[in-house]
């Protein structure tokens, strides 16, 4: 139902959702009535599903538009789960279905929010004082917004999609995504820095399918800046700039530029690198010496963040170094350096475990942190629905161990390259012990249910590789 009076604003109203019809279990009859005023009817659209619907004119000048289908067969239920709009039937209505038409309203519909305020105008200026590098004025105001600025969705009636106003975030310090964004657009117009505020669909969601403009597409907002180039996501607090987040790369969004405006696919500039050494040696009969460190960059380097909350917490490392090496002990005060908003992340640890372990676990691993990608992406078997493969961080690792004597025979060097991943690696034996260098990459997007078997067969040999045990010192 369309009322004239909902939601009544400066703008007039926005209309619009996705209905799901087809479900997990299958649908005997499903119906689905429209009745509005003629000038009120929205742009409808159904994907998955055919069907005209049965038009009735009423005296009072309305419309009533009605579908109905049988027998829909269920949804598969597959894990992981397909993206929900490529895999269910639904229908998707507007009352500003054109894309440019949507730009538009949302654009003069949150203008009132990125004013320009005293304390906001105030703010950029102390924020960039003494500062002419245009590169870095950017940063300090983004590193501000992202890292000062605390995440709270307050997301009730209109603020669903509305932000609360520039001034309003900065004055309480707390925001959601759009929030955030309202803020960032404000503060550098003060400084001549020309920002647009952006509607996404994270990555992670999965695509769109159908061609009706609608804001129920979209699940963040993140701001671009035409000159720079540069895709911002307020939200990433600590998050190295230069490299966005993994769900904000070949994501569907729509800038908000007007009426000209229409929905494209952000660049896939990698999610950064994992980067592990390690290094054991026998000291004794009995004891192995051990060190890791980690040098990560992007995505790698916020999840490293995150893991160890920016700081040396010896219970933290210790567990972490756990998992990869069982009753390993640290020694002496890790190191740490992680600054916010700056790559690269690094960790460095130093231990002892105990010779006996490392035999009772069958040796060492050839990545000792391991991937765990089948519990994750692993699927069943075939599939009849799509699988979504996220962007993730290269990997690279160097393990270097010392024997004080000529190895053992060592696996061979391989390289496994196919169209979902490549995984390199290179085992070289040494004179008192050997090296491995390895290099693995994974696939992002959508992965066709054709290729699922294919598929799971290439992370089961990265599996066996990567779990393989070497020598133990």
């Amino acid at each position: 139902v369309l009322s004239e009076t909902a939601e009544a604003n400066e703008t007039g109203p926005y209309k619009g959702g996705i209905l799901s019809i087809g479900t997990e279990v299958p649908v005997a009859r499903a119906e689905v009535e429209l009745i509005a005023p003629q000038d009120l009817l929205p742009t409808y659209e159904l994907v998955g599903l055919e069907d005209e619907p049965v038009r009735t004119h009423h005296d009072d000048a309305s419309v009533r538009l009605r579908w109905t289908w049988t027998d829909i067969p269920a949804v598969p239920r597959e894990m992981p789960p397909a993206p929900r709009l490529v895999a269910t039937p639904h229908m998707v209505y507007s009352n500003h279905g054109e894309w440019g038409e949507l730009a538009d309203w949302y654009a003069r519909h949150t203008a009132p929010r990125v004013r320009v305020s005293q304390q906001v105008e105030e703010t950029a200026r102390r924020l960039v004082r003494g500062i002419e590098d245009h590169g870095e004025r950017v940063l300090r105001i983004y590193r501000f917004v992202a890292n000062e600025i605390t995440y709270v969705g307050l997301e009730l009636g209109e603020h669903r999609f509305r932000p609360f106003s520039a001034d309003w975030v900065l004055s309480h310090r707390i925001g959601d995504c759009k929030d955030k964004a309202a803020l960032l657009v404000a503060l550098y117009s003060v400084i001549g820095v020309d920002a647009r505020m952006v509607l996404v669909r994270s990555s992670d969601s999965g695509p769109v399918v159908a061609r009706t403009a609608l804001l129920e597409h979209f699940n963040h907002v993140i701001v671009y800046l035409p000159e720079d180039d540069m895709w911002l996501d307020g939200t990433a607090a600590g998050h190295d700039p230069s490299v966005p987040p993994a769900f904000d790369q070949g994501a569907w969004v729509l800038v908000v530029d007007g009426v000209e405006s229409r929905p494209q696919t952000t660049p896939v500039v990698g999610a950064g690198v994992r980067r592990i050494d390690y290094s054991l040696r026998r000291v004794d009969e009995g004891e192995v010496e051990l060190e890791v460190r980690t040098d990560d960059t992007g995505e790698a380097a916020s999840q490293r963040r995150s893991a160890f909350a920016g700081r040396a917490d010896s219970r933290r490392l210790a567990q972490w170094l756990q998992r990869q090496f069982p009753g390993a002990e640290l020694v002496g005060e890790p190191e740490l350096r992680m600054p916010p908003s700056r790559d690269p992340a690094t960790v460095t640890l130093r231990a002892t475990v105990q010779r006996t372990a490392l035999l009772s676990g069958g040796g060492i691993p050839t990545f000792p942190e391991g991937l765990n990608l089948l519990s994750r992406l692993g699927t069943g078997g075939e599939r009849s629905t799509p699988l979504l493969v996220p962007l993730r961080p290269e990997l690279e690792w160097t393990l270097d161990v010392e024997l004080d004597r000529e190895p053992g025979p060592l696996p061979p060097s391989e390289l496994l390259q196919t169209p979902y991943g490549v995984l390199r690696l290179d085992i070289e034996p040494r004179r008192l012990g050997y090296r491995v260098e390895g290099s693995f990459h994974l696939e992002a997007g959508l992965l066709q249910p054709a290729d699922a078997t294919a598929f799971r067969d290439f992370l089961v040999a990265v599996e066996r590789r990567l779990t393989r045990p070497l020598e133990v010192p």
